[in-house]
């Protein structure tokens, strides 16, 4: 049971903005606490100056109070609403906050930045324009055209002051924000401070945090901190008076050493057992003996602090459908960082292009001046051998000549050729014999009418094309053998006829094969580095902190990211498919709309990936790593590079997990074969693609709000 004497007429949530009372905190497990035992009494309309050296937890403390953290015991009730619990609610427009950090948009103009605040305050076009002429004017800003990455340290400091004060909140948080600013414009900010929390309409309360201890003499209270805890909590004067010392710096000093005579460990460990005191709701002695001490006389249980507050027309639900208003904010904000930089943003729509042009260009073709070591034994100029080694294809096989065969294994070994071919001295005699007396064939016939071809096989596709080049041109050279000797030419053929194929051409490409899921690919890979580092950087310089603080929602951000990037995925996506389709040819039998609408699923699937490795991410070095180690798996093992049904059998169940595996093999369909949505292996791929569309979507959403 809480006692609380409230001295007014007024509710008690009417009487205080911020009210703890046993708070404890700790970032880890094992590490020592940042807040112990912490109790504050802020009053509405007035300033509350936190006092306290780096590291004492005043900065845990206020993001404690604007929702940004948890504490792990106590009670913390701000605005009438218990925020010392997990799941809290953002405030919203209720709170007006200024991070130690910048946390602003460098590449955004002041008037830019504070109209994306101002959006998702949801404030009018004209109201932000009001506010943005009188905070330039009393900021002493430059133009409001201004690049916020050209400022000066103590410029960016005050647009910082300015978003803050922007919507005139009912609680103003600032941590340190006369930090590298002019003593002339530091008087001005507390005299508009000291203005804003007496005005009789407004009655704004203010918690300021500054190293500037002297200057804290203008607030209605003070909390010196230190070591997590409030050493006092008292008007500024009255603790001087009690004090008999002339400055509240030397006060400070005084209680650090009183602190460190008497509140030792062990001696606070007897004084709680001496008293029975459990922590929670109690006051650290130093704080007890302040003669305006919040007085205990009257039982009231700590849901009467807020139970009796009015819903605020500014708070937001924080369950229920996203806002409207936030996602345009954030979408017009992540378009206008990408106007900024226009020549990334070109780079990004043509590299997709420059892809898979160099895709077109480099995958599929024959290879051509093969060097080939050619040792011909027959001696005779009208032999059979000569008019063979003239069918070779000229294109693909620059012929090398050689009178001795070591000469010409010779030449294959040093690398200088791919492959040793070799005709025998009786080649006329042995082929005609072969061909035209079936009876008379020995295998001493048979081995002389033989054409030896020796390899290099280290690289296989090139053995390949050399293999199927020469044995073209020796059937070829048999048929027109056949015919000299009135023989029937088909007798040439092997017993086995490729006729009309079904799909496809009698002479395939590998590029066909390959295009439909490089076009996948390429989308899929590009749409990572689309939104991996979404989230990285705005974690890393406090703007997503801010923007949360002011309203914002994870998955709303995560919806607009998406959004502005779906844009630019779409003109990829475009110019893509003319280069494939149009400039290359690559075939495509089906309806060109299910093309276009499935490698977009494909990349909005890859988007919700991104923002995952984004939102787990804490460095960009780590989610560029993450993004690109995905890359090389997925080829393998979707089926585009070499065929999914010659993987071995437990990877082949790993293969069809996959979202490109399935998609890339209803790509193909629909390119190759024409199929439509009727066929099992293109409704296949739309329903693969989109379950793990909105699974990584869900999963996305879950994460981002479990890790903020």
């Amino acid at each position: 049971m809480i006692q609380v004497m409230t001295g007014r007429g007024t509710t008690r949530s009417q009487e205080y903005a911020v009210w703890a009372r046993g708070l404890c905190k700790r970032y880890g497990k094992k590490e020592d606490p940042v807040l112990q035992n912490l109790a504050v009494t802020v009053r509405r309309g007035t300033i509350y100056g936190l006092l306290g050296p780096s590291g004492c937890g005043k900065t845990t403390l206020l993001r404690c109070i604007v929702g940004r953290l948890s504490v792990d015991s106590g009670n913390l009730v701000v605005l009438g609403e218990n925020q010392g619990i997990r799941g809290h609610g953002i405030l919203g427009r209720l709170v007006g906050y200024m991070p130690q950090e910048m946390a602003l948009f460098n590449k955004m103009t002041i008037r830019e930045t504070l109209f994306y605040f101002g959006r998702i305050h949801g404030m009018t076009k004209d109201q932000i324009n009001d506010r943005i002429i009188f905070l330039l004017q009393f900021l002493t800003l430059p133009d409001q055209g201004r690049i916020v990455d050209s400022l000066s340290g103590g410029q960016k400091r005050r647009v910082s002051f300015a978003v803050a004060l922007l919507h005139e909140p009912e609680l103003l948080i600032l941590d340190e924000p006369t930090v590298g600013v002019d003593p002339l414009l530091r008087e001005r900010i507390w005299e508009h401070l000291v203005k804003i929390a007496g005005h009789d309409g407004l009655k704004t309360t203010i918690i300021i945090t500054t190293h500037y201890i002297e200057e804290a003499r203008q607030a209605n209270t003070v909390g010196l901190m230190r070591g997590g805890r409030l050493l006092a909590e008292e008007e500024p004067n009255t603790l001087i008076q009690n004090h008999h010392i002339d400055s509240l710096e030397a006060v400070f000093l005084k209680l650090c050493q009183n602190d460190n005579m008497d509140e030792s460990d062990d001696v606070r460990k007897v004084h709680v057992m001496q008293t029975g005191s459990t922590g929670v709701g109690e006051r650290t002695p130093l704080l007890a003996n302040n003669a305006n001490s919040v007085a205990f006389s009257e039982d009231i249980h700590i849901d009467h602090i807020y139970k009796d507050v009015e819903p605020h027309s500014a708070r937001r639900c924080n369950c229920g459908l996203p806002s409207g208003k936030n996602i345009v904010a954030q979408f017009l904000k992540n378009l206008t960082l990408m106007k900024r930089n226009i020549g990334f943003l070109l780079f990004e729509f043509i590299l997709p292009s420059i892809q898979i042009v160099l895709f077109c260009l480099c995958i599929g073709g024959d290879p051509y001046n093969l060097k080939v070591a050619i040792f011909n034994n027959e001696t005779s100029a009208l032999g059979f051998s000569h008019l063979f080694i003239q069918s070779l294809d000229n294109n693909t096989i620059d012929k090398v000549m050689f009178s001795d065969i070591e000469s010409a294994r010779d030449c294959v070994k040093d690398g200088k050729a791919w492959g040793l071919m070799t005709i025998g001295e009786n080649f006329t005699v042995d082929l005609i014999t072969r061909f035209s007396n079936g009876s008379a064939i020995n295998n001493s016939t048979l081995e002389g009418s033989t054409i030896k071809l020796y390899l290099d096989m280290t690289n296989q596709q090139i053995a390949v094309m050399l293999q199927e080049k020469v044995t073209l041109a020796f059937e070829n050279f048999s048929r027109l053998l056949l015919s000299m000797i009135g023989q029937n030419p088909d007798l040439a053929q092997l017993p086995v006829k490729l006729e009309e194929p079904i799909y496809g051409t009698l002479d395939p490409s590998f590029t066909n094969f390959m295009a439909p899921g490089i076009i996948l690919s390429i989308t899929f890979f590009m749409a990572t580095g689309l939104t991996t580092l979404a989230f990285v950087m705005e974690k890393k310089e406090g703007l997503l902190e801010r923007s949360m603080v002011s309203g914002m929602t994870p998955f709303e951000i995560m919806l607009a990211h998406v959004l502005t990037q779906l844009l630019v995925m779409m003109v990829q996506v475009g110019l893509l498919l003319v280069f494939a389709l149009l400039v290359f040819h690559v075939p495509y039998k089906g309806p060109l709309i299910w093309v276009i609408i499935l490698v977009l699923l494909q990349g909005f699937c890859v988007m919700t990936l991104g923002i995952i490795i984004s939102v787990l991410c804490e460095e960009e070095t780590s989610a560029i790593q993450l993004a690109l180690g995905s890359v090389y798996p997925m080829l393998l093992l979707s089926g585009i590079i070499w065929p999914v049904e010659a993987m071995p059998h437990w990877l082949h169940y790993i293969s069809i997990c996959l979202p490109m595996t399935y998609g890339a093999d209803a790509m193909r369909a629909i390119l190759s074969r024409g199929w439509t949505l009727t066929d099992l292996p293109v409704w296949r791929g739309y329903l693969v693609t989109l379950g793990w569309s909105f699974g990584l979507l869900a999963l996305a959403g879950f994460i981002l709000r479990l890790k903020q």
